[in-house]
């Protein structure tokens, strides 16, 4: 089963090469490589140029990482598609395993998402996405059955980690591109419905958090990061997309928790004593609220089970 690998890279001529080089050094054979280079301006064109044919490169303006992954799409053949940032890396055998799950279930598993471990800029471990997620599969290899549920209460990193039958991301309408942030978790919360998801325990990505991308600038803003997500909430229940009344309701109150965040965040920034006070009342409230939901029976925990040979 032809898989397609697209890399969208803006201005990484530092970290590029070894990005491409782990999708090249795939177990799985039927493969192909696109890597989108949206506008650079550095020497990323040309530290592409060294792989010849063996990778395809597509150059455009800039328009974005949404734009530029669904233009690798467009560009491509795989009955599955899998994306990597061009900062990280993948283990050898994260497409195999990925496809023989796949493989295993049949079509109504429409993605299947790996963990990955998270390495600081000294190269040290920070952790694992899926412990960060409260994702607790009890296996190795299996499949999900709620990530409905399961994502509109938390966010799972997901562009690196999946890969997704094409038939379902062109079914859903691929990246929404006018999101330059969050474009992941807004996608994520679309597929949830269209099928179960395999899952596989094993680290099988290298997510490094020592670079400068849009996203890692974001997660520095915390005020930032806080409006765009409640934007992005508001504009998927705005659009319904088929969830089911839990995960409305879950979104709703998460989108209520944000937007009383900003309002904390506002008055702190203020400055008057009076603000600064009312405000971190506020924010430590919240924090209470989350701890207390996020023990409540209603929290919905990971369900799935086992898959084996």
């Amino acid at each position: 089963m032809l898989v397609s690998v697209i890399i969208p890279t803006f201005n990484r001529a530092g970290t590029i090469l070894p990005a491409v080089e782990s999708a090249l050094a795939q177990t799985h054979q039927d493969l192909e490589v696109i890597v989108v280079d949206d506008g650079s301006t550095d020497g990323t064109a040309d530290v592409l140029d060294q792989f010849g044919r063996g990778v395809k490169v597509v150059r455009q303006a800039n328009a974005g990482p949404s734009a530029a992954r669904n233009r690798g799409v467009k560009e491509s053949n795989g009955a599955i598609v899998a994306f990597l940032d061009s900062d990280d890396h993948w283990t050898p055998d994260k497409i195999e395993r990925q496809v023989n799950l796949m493989e295993r279930v049949g079509e109504r598993m429409c993605c299947c998402v790996c963990n990955a471990v998270v390495k600081d800029e000294e190269g040290e471990t920070e952790g694992h996405t899926f412990d960060f997620s409260g994702i607790k599969p009890g296996f190795t290899e299996g499949e999900w059955t709620n990530p409905e549920d399961v994502l509109a209460t938390r966010f799972l990193l997901f562009n690196q980690v999946v890969a997704i039958r094409r038939e379902a991301f062109e079914k859903v309408g691929g990246f929404n591109e006018s999101l330059r942030l969050l474009e992941d978790y807004e996608l994520s919360i679309r597929l949830s419905v269209t099928g179960t998801w395999g899952v596989i325990s094993d680290p099988l990505v290298i997510k490094y958090n020592d670079t400068k991308g849009i996203g890692v600038e974001c997660m520095a803003d915390h005020e930032k990061h806080t409006r765009v997500r409640a934007k992005v909430i508001s504009d998927i229940l705005a659009g319904g997309f088929g969830l089911g009344k839990g995960a409305r309701g879950n979104l709703q109150r998460s989108l209520d928790e944000l937007e009383t965040e900003v309002n904390s965040i506002t008055m702190i920034k203020r400055g008057d004593l009076v603000s600064k006070s009312l405000g971190r009342a506020l924010g430590f409230s919240l924090r209470a609220r989350r701890a207390v939901r996020r023990r409540s029976p209603s929290w919905p925990a990971f369900q799935g089970r086992p898959i084996t040979l």
